[in-house]
């Protein structure tokens, strides 16, 4: 299996690519190929994915892990050059979704035109659901650990008024290797310790191998609104012994989260970056 990371925040520093807050990830297992998340509006990982040689007309999937723009930014573009691959997502993702920021209310929710004018590539997924095969989508998180308190900014528009978010859009995708599970998460707003979990009990017979993705410690580009140190440190110790592979972060994770977490998990931790090719 082979993972390119089509956009992240950052990128290696003479790279002709463009980093934009937001992550999209290429995926090629057995011949099946699918686009997790598609990066933000500033069509990063469509543009880059042209730049690495990678023809999005071939692309299988589309994965989308929960319904905020830095993860949807690409949809639009997508449809343009892919009129067959069918879009995975929850449907609570179409909700109206707002961080509040000290300048006031942003909406960060999905682009209207998306449900208006391609509703029939949308694919509701409610339930653990095999796309492929040994790829699986697992909608409904148990959380049975607190969230990351850098969400308290998130928030979703019911009947016309905000209330806080509890990411009913958020899914994650896992792919069954022959000894353990790849673990795929977008931003993990429900959790990095929830979603491991979860994996760990639809999955009852796997060890967790790779985990792969954003753990929400930090929310947006803003290094004020942060998980607590002690909470990063508790994730870290509980990932080092629940994950028997590589963990490989970024975006949301924020330079902080990841600094806090390197002496805990050293060589297990890996940052990734808009073009690094990870192969499992």
């Amino acid at each position: 299996m082979k993972i390119t990371v089509l956009t992240e925040n950052t990128k290696l520093k003479n790279s002709d690519l463009i980093a934009e807050h937001g992550i999209s990830l290429f995926i090629e297992k057995n011949g099946y190929k699918i686009l997790f998340d598609t990066g933000g509006p500033q069509e990063s990982a469509i543009k880059n994915a042209s730049r690495l040689g990678i023809d999005l007309r071939k692309v299988d999937a589309v994965i989308i892990s929960h319904g905020h723009d830095d993860h949807t930014g690409g949809l639009l573009k997508f449809f343009q050059i892919n009129d067959k691959a069918p879009v995975y997502l929850k449907k609570e993702a179409l909700g109206s979704y707002y961080s509040k920021r000290p300048e006031g209310e942003k909406y960060i929710g999905i682009d209207s035109e998306i449900p208006e004018k391609h509703m029939e590539r949308l694919h509701f997924v409610d339930e653990t659901a095999e796309i492929a095969q040994d790829v699986f989508l697992v909608p409904n998180i148990k959380k049975d650990f607190p969230i990351s308190c850098s969400n308290h900014v998130l928030f979703k528009e019911i009947n016309g008024k905000l209330v806080m978010d509890n990411f009913k859009h958020e899914l994650f995708m896992v792919i069954e290797n022959d000894k353990d599970l790849t673990v795929l998460t977008g931003c993990g707003h429900s959790g990095t310790k929830n979603i491991v979990n979860t994996a760990k009990e639809v999955f009852p017979d796997k060890k967790i191998g790779t985990v792969i993705g954003g753990f929400h410690l930090q929310a947006g580009a803003r290094t004020f609104e942060v998980a607590k140190k002690e909470e990063i440190e508790e994730i870290a110790e509980w990932l080092k012994l629940e994950a028997t592979g590589q963990i490989y972060t970024g975006h949301c994770t924020g330079e902080r989260g990841f600094n806090i977490m390197k002496p805990i998990l050293s060589d297990k931790l890996k940052s990734i970056y808009t073009g690094m090719e990870i192969t499992l």
